[in-house]
Order: C-alpha cells, then sequence, then structure tokens
C-alpha cells in the first residue's frame, strides 16, 4: 500500500486516538470496579449489618413488652409485642434477600423460627395465670429472645468480618488501579509524542531540503547534485519531478551556451570575411579605373573574388543554420521552463493541501483535549458524592453516638462507609491529576502540530519564490528566443545579399572577357558589391552584439 501524507498524518491522529481511548477505557472500567465494590459494601453488606443490629434491639424489645404486660397486663404491652414480632419477620426476610452466602440465611432462618416460637409460646402466657406465665417465661420465651440476640450477633460479626475484608479489597484495588493507570498513561504519553516526532520528521526533512535546492537553482546554480529522497508519498514525487525538471534545465542551458559560442564564432568569421570582401572589391574598383587594358587580369581578379564571395556564402549558411537551430533550443527552452512553472504551481496546490490536513490534525487534537475535559468533570463529580457520603456518614456517626449502646453497631458502619466514602474520592482526585496530565500532553501535541504548520507555510513560501524565478526564467528565454529569431533573419537576408553578390561577380567576369569598353559598368558593379559588403559587416556586428547578449545572459547559470 501506499503510505501517502494523508495516510501518514491519519494514521498517526488514529494512533493516538487509540491510545487515549485506551486510557479512558481502563480508567472507567477500573472506576467501575470499585464503584461495583462499594454498591456491593453500601448495598448488601451494610444493610444487613444495620438489619442484625435492629434485630437485636427489637429481640430485647420483645423481653421488655412481655415483662411489662406480665406485671401490669397492659395490652398496649401486648400490642408491642406483637408489632415487634412483626417487625423481626421483616428484617429477616429484608435480610434473607440480601445475604449472599449460606451460612448468613441459616442463621436468619433460625432466628425466623425462633420468631415463630416466641409467638407460639407467647399465646399460652394469655390463657394462664400470672405466677404459671411467668415461670414459663422465664424459662422459655425469655431465653428464645437471648437466642435471637445471639444469632444476630453472630450476623452482625460476620458481615463486619465481609465489610473489613471488603475494605481491604478495595484498598488493593485502588492502589493497582493507580500503578496501572500511571504505566499505561505514562506509555501512551512516550507513544504520543513519539508517533508525533515521527509524523512530523517524515514530512519536513525532505521538505527541507527540497527548500534548499530551489533556493540554489534560484540562485543561478545548476551544479548541485540531485535529491535522494526514500518517501513514496506526494514529496517523493514532487522531489523526482524537481530533478527531473533540474536536469532538462541544465542540458538545455548547456545547449544554449553551445550554440551561442558557436553563433560568435561564426559572427567573427562573417566580419573577417566582409571585411576581407571589402578590400578585394575596393581593389577591384582601382583597378577597373586604372587599367581599362587588363581585362585579363581583371577577370582573374574577379573569379578570386568569386571564390571568397563562396565561402563567404557557405559560413552565412552555417550562420544561418546556428540561428535556427538556436532558436529551436530557446523554444525548447521556454516549453521545459513552462514545464517548470507548472510543477512549481503543483507543488504549491500539494502544499496547501498539506497545511489543510495539518490544520484538521490540530483541530481533532483540541476536540480530544476538551474531551479529556470532561472526563475530568466526571471525576469531579465523584468526588463530591463521595464528599457527601462521608457528610452522611459523619451524620450517622452522630445518630448513633445518640443511640448509646443501641447505636454502637450504627456507628461501626458509618465508620466504615466514611473510610470506603474517603478512599473513593482518594481515587477520583489520584484519576483526575492522570488526566489532567494526558490533557498537558495533548496541549503539547497541540503545540507540535503548531510548529509542523510554519514548516509548511515556510515550505509554500520558497515554493512560491521558485514559481517566480521560474517564471523569470521562461521570461529570459523568451527575450533569448526573440533576438536569436532576429539573427536568423539578418543571416537570411545575408545570405541572400550574397547570391546577389555571386550574380554580379560573375556577371562582372562575362563581361571583362567580352569587352574591355565595360569597365565603367565592371566599376558600378564593384561600388554596389562595397555597399552590399558593408551592410554584410554592419550585419555580422550585429550578430555579434546578440551572441555576447545572448552569453551574458546565459552566464547567469552554473552547469
Amino acid at each position: 500500500m501506499r503510505w501517502t501524507i494523508g495516510r501518514k498524518v491519519t494514521a498517526g491522529f488514529l494512533s493516538v486516538v487509540l491510545l487515549l481511548v485506551m486510557v479512558s477505557g481502563l480508567s472507567l472500567y477500573f472506576l467501575n470496579k470499585v464503584d461495583s465494590s462499594f454498591s456491593e459494601v453500601m448495598n448488601r453488606r451494610a444493610v444487613i449489618l444495620l438489619n442484625a443490629k435492629n434485630i437485636q434491639v427489637n429481640a430485647t424489645q420483645l423481653n421488655n413488652s412481655l415483662r411489662d404486660y406480665l406485671l401490669t397486663h397492659n395490652a398496649a404491652s401486648l400490642q408491642r409485642v406483637e408489632d415487634t414480632s412483626k417487625t423481626l419477620s421483616e428484617l429477616v426476610s429484608i435480610s434473607m434477600e440480601l445475604a449472599d452466602t449460606q451460612e448468613t440465611k441459616v442463621y436468619l432462618s433460625q432466628i425466623e423460627q425462633l420468631n415463630k416460637q416466641f409467638q407460639k409460646s407467647k399465646s399460652l402466657i394469655v390463657s394462664v395465670g400470672n405466677e404459671q406465665a411467668l415461670a414459663f417465661a422465664t424459662t422459655s420465651l425469655f431465653p428464645i429472645s437471648r437466642d435471637m440476640q445471639t444469632i444476630a450477633e453472630q450476623i452482625s460479626e460476620r458481615q463486619q468480618k465481609l465489610m473489613t475484608q471488603a475494605t481491604q479489597e478495595n484498598a488493593a484495588m485502588v492502589n493497582s488501579v493507580e500503578i496501572t493507570v500511571w504505566v499505561i498513561s505514562g506509555i501512551a504519553v512516550i507513544l504520543a509524542i513519539g508517533i508525533g516526532y515521527v509524523v512530523s520528521r517524515l514530512i519536513s526533512r525532505p521538505v527541507v531540503r527540497l527548500k534548499s535546492s530551489v533556493e540554489t537553482i534560484a540562485s543561478g546554480d545548476l551544479t548541485a547534485d540531485d535529491l535522494s529522497v526514500t518517501n513514496k508519498d506526494e514529496i517523493g514525487e514532487l522531489v523526482h519531478s524537481f530533478t527531473v525538471m533540474k536536469n532538462n534545465l541544465r542540458g538545455l542551458i548547456q545547449q544554449v551556451r553551445i550554440s551561442a559560442e558557436q553563433v560568435a564564432a561564426s559572427a567573427e568569421e562573417l566580419t573577417a570575411s566582409a571585411e576581407q570582401t571589402s578590400k578585394a572589391t575596393e581593389q577591384i574598383a582601382s583597378t577597373v579605373q586604372e587599367v581599362a587594358s587588363g581585362s585579363e587580369q581583371q577577370a582573374v581578379s574577379v573569379g578570386q573574388s568569386a571564390q571568397i564571395v563562396q565561402e563567404m556564402a557557405q559560413g552565412i549558411q552555417q550562420i544561418a543554420a546556428n540561428a535556427q537551430q538556436v532558436s529551436a533550443s530557446s523554444i525548447q527552452a521556454a516549453q521545459v521552463a513552462e514545464e517548470g512553472n507548472r510543477a512549481i504551481q503543483t507543488a504549491g496546490e500539494q502544499m496547501g493541501s498539506i497545511h489543510d490536513k495539518v490544520n484538521d490534525l490540530a483541530a481533532v487534537i483540541k476536540e480530544l483535549g476538551e474531551r479529556s475535559a470532561e472526563i475530568g468533570q466526571i471525576v469531579q463529580v465523584i468526588s463530591d458524592i463521595a464528599s457527601q457520603t462521608n457528610l452522611l456518614a459523619l451524620n450517622a456517626a452522630i445518630e448513633a453516638a445518640r443511640a448509646g449502646e443501641h447505636g454502637r453497631g450504627f456507628a461501626v458502619v458509618a465508620d466504615e462507609v466514611r473510610k470506603l466514602a474517603e478512599q473513593s474520592a482518594a481515587s477520583a482526585n489520584q484519576i483526575h491529576d492522570v488526566i489532567s496530565l494526558i490533557h498537558g500532553q495533548m496541549e503539547k501535541a497541540v503545540t507540535s502540530m503548531d510548529q509542523v504548520k510554519d514548516e509548511v507555510n515556510e515550505g509554500m513560501d520558497v515554493v512560491t519564490q521558485a514559481g517566480t524565478s521560474f517564471a523569470h526564467i521562461q521570461r529570459s528565454v523568451n527575450d533569448v528566443a526573440v533576438q536569436i529569431q532576429e539573427v536568423s533573419a539578418s543571416a537570411q537576408q545575408m545570405s541572400a545579399s550574397v547570391e546577389e553578390i555571386v550574380r554580379s561577380i560573375t556577371l562582372i567576369r562575362e563581361v571583362a572577357n567580352e569587352t574591355a569598353a565595360g569597365t565603367q559598368n565592371v566599376s558600378a558593379a564593384a561600388e554596389e558589391q562595397l555597399a552590399s559588403m558593408e551592410e554584410i559587416s554592419s550585419s555580422a556586428l550585429a550578430l555579434a552584439k546578440m551572441s555576447e547578449d545572448l552569453q551574458q545572459h546565459i552566464s547567469r547559470f552554473r552547469v
């Protein structure tokens, strides 16, 4: 699979999200586990313990109410016995539903049986006399009530033991949760920082190297080594295209430089030939004016002039061919510069796409930081609930202290509840610290992404500068192409003039062979030839000047 920039950024983002989800999931799991254990103690153990204490109180109340009835025969006392017995049955029923051990259920069943036995024996008291009732109560009923108290005390001790065990287990669980969350959070933070660093380096390193190469080419230096990157994404393709463009441009500049040197050499040869031809033409005119009878010598001189003009014509044709070649090369240079400009524009668009993706990633990481803040708020709510539970436990302890001996069991329960509430509050504070650390690391990740965004912006500026440089190169090459076309036109005009000179010299040679009387016409033709050679010399100087300008433009580049 091809790892593009978008896939790299997405993979880094998903890795950070996965780590955050893992930490959050583990935190919620352990919170639920602690809450479940706390609820087990509050909803089951504490209620059974409280009911056992109430059973003890009601068993004592049975004896007191029955004793009061035996002494006073008060119907209200007998009704209190009935109500207390019903209350005992209800407490046993509620505790039986909450009991999760066979031992507790057996104890509760024994209390229920004793309560029923007490009710049956109580009915006999109503039907017998005072002395028999008191003796029967002393031997049968009061021991039943004391047995119920004893069994209830055993239930209380059992539940107290289970609550102590649950408290110890919760403390161990809290320590384990703390260590686990810290270790996993540390690993997650290290991995998140590592992933962010790797992704930023994969994107920024080749961009910085490309920036340096673009600045080097913008300064006119084409001798730098080709860039070599291992990226298989858009940046790798951009570097490859940039290398191809640089090599093509270097080859084109070398070819244009060679052609310019050839044009300069041809211009020098043309100038020398024009000067030599001008001198020969002046000599011909002087000879025609001095000697009318030397037609043979004049014919020889005209033949020499024809040969020189032929050589000059060949040189001019070579200049025209070279000018056409340079013109074609300049057109190719303009096309390559235009392709380079389009490549730079494409690079700018890709850098803009990278800039947008980095902005999206920074926004998502910021949103993750907000979600961690929401988790911190949830932990704060748990801390508030633990504080309220602690306050309620304190109030229960105060009420139990007011109840005296009968409220001692309530005081024990309230103290255990208070301890559990304090442990829950401490655990919530520890989890809040972990969430705060994660939130701080997320802010660092946002800062890192801002740095990456600044580097991408810098890369975009460099690409824009390179585009401007290529535009200047394109205009310079176009100017060179126009000048070369003018040189080609001048060379063609010179070629036509030389052909005309050749025809004139041929005509002069024929006239010289036929008659010496045509010396005046030959002299006029020589003057015309001299004027043409002056024009050729002027064109050769212009061609030399154009060659110098072309070499000056090319000298900006080092190949």
